[in-house]
């Protein structure tokens, strides 16, 4: 798909098949975003993959309740977290923005 076509015709899902995923569609997709650009390449940002029943409940707890209904049915949910204290900062750990480590939650969005 071109790059283009994708922009223009992208959609936020908000009804999940409850059908298993592909483990090299997952994979595919945590590389395509391992390989965005990060802040001074800092590559702050962790995925963790959430498939099994108690996992993806565990979550789902975490999601605020709109969130919560709109995943119900997902069989995989992907989780974005960020390492603190190195986005946002010089090697000598001196703040080198005025963002300090919330730079790393803005590269997320």
């Amino acid at each position: 798909m071109e790059l283009q076509n994708a922009l223009e015709t992208r959609r936020s899902i908000r009804k999940y098949q409850a059908k298993p995923v592909e483990p090299e569609k997952i994979r595919q997709m945590i590389q395509a975003a391992i390989l965005a650009p990060s802040w001074k390449n800092s590559q702050v940002t962790r995925y963790y993959v959430a498939q099994s029943e108690e996992a993806l409940k565990k979550v789902r707890e975490a999601l605020p309740e709109f969130n919560r209904n709109n995943t119900k049915d997902a069989p995989v949910l992907i989780v974005s977290t960020i390492v603190k204290g190195r986005s946002g900062y010089n090697v000598d750990g001196t703040a080198s923005n005025e963002l300090e480590d919330g730079w790393g939650w803005y590269c997320l969005q």
